[in-house]
């Protein structure tokens, strides 16, 4: 939801070696999630259109999405992420990051999830 943290994320990513490709808004993600198939989606909740979880819902919801590791981030975690933590492993999140997000513990789960 704020370009100059997806811009700091996006550059941080590449300079590990991963290539990245922002969306400004949810309808635009699941778009691209469909176009270009990643190997993992980082879903910040507060996104205009389409939020964080109705993304998220739409994402598993697709066969490729069942098998992508997706992690979701905000400022605020509310009841809403509780709940989605109680929901059977194959279908949560594999992270959580609550911004402002540690850079180097990103990195590790996106080393982990996605590969080196």
């Amino acid at each position: 939801d704020d370009p100059v943290n997806a811009h700091v994320l996006r550059e941080f990513l590449e300079a590990y070696g991963y290539q990245t490709i922002v969306a400004s808004d949810g309808r635009k993600g699941v778009a691209l999630f469909d176009a270009t198939k990643p190997d993992l989606v980082i879903i910040d909740v507060l996104l205009p259109y389409l939020n964080g979880y109705e993304v998220f819902s739409q994402l598993r919801a697709r066969d490729e999405g069942k098998k992508t590791p997706l992690f979701l981030m905000s400022a605020v975690f509310d009841e809403i992420a509780d709940v989605h933590a109680t929901l059977p492993p194959a279908t949560r999140a594999q992270a959580y990051f609550t911004k402002p997000f540690d850079l180097h513990a990103l990195i590790d789960h996106v080393q982990f999830y996605a590969g080196a």
